[in-house]
């Protein structure tokens, strides 16, 4: 028997724990992710969806559904995560040797991890590192999570041209960085 998701939001909004509970199951590995991608910490990843959680439940009454539910999910791990880089005003570095590994735990069988090989989708994500905050978070949402251009208008009140703008800065930064490394190592051989 398949469970409806409207039921469990619908019950979880009238404070059922239970279905809340099924909500966080069922969202938490996506919700990680994308922490992870924004902070590239574990252990800030794990304190941020927590946190994230505890402010869904506490704004279940608030959640309209006319809103997909993952929209305004991601939306309020993007700001808790956005809110932790602005606290510790740095983000933080991941060592390249261990960054695959860790993708590979928060990843597995997604389209990235099938369609990049390690080196490339090693330098993508450590080079979203290096980009601005609005263009970093348009970046992961829309090329890392595989989400649709309306969502990230919805999650980051952007405007249409916003998005697009800080996605094709976004994409021209790494592309120029990796285009660079590609480079050294065809005249290196």
């Amino acid at each position: 028997m398949q469970i409806d998701p409207e039921n469990i939001i619908n019950k979880a909004r009238n404070g059922d724990k239970e279905a809340f509970g099924k909500l966080v199951m069922q969202h938490q590995h996506y919700a990680f992710n994308l922490a992870f991608r924004i902070v590239c910490n574990e252990d800030d990843a794990r304190d941020i969806v927590q946190d994230s959680f505890i402010k869904i439940w506490k704004n279940m009454k608030l959640y309209l559904p006319e809103i997909k539910f993952t929209t305004w999910m991601y939306k309020i791990v993007s700001n808790t995560a956005i809110d932790h880089l602005r606290s510790n005003k740095k983000m933080d570095t991941v060592n390249i040797d261990d960054f695959y590994e860790r993708q590979e735990q928060t990843n597995v069988n997604t389209p990235e991890t099938l369609l990049n090989n390690k080196e490339t989708g090693q330098l993508i994500s450590l080079f979203a590192d290096t980009l601005s905050e609005k263009q970093k978070l348009v970046f992961v949402l829309r090329d890392l999570q595989g989400l649709t251009s309306s969502e990230v208008e919805d999650i980051l009140n952007l405007p249409e041209t916003s998005v697009k703008s800080n996605l094709y800065h976004a994409r021209k930064a790494i592309g120029e960085k990796l285009h660079k490394i590609l480079s050294y190592e065809r005249s290196i051989r």
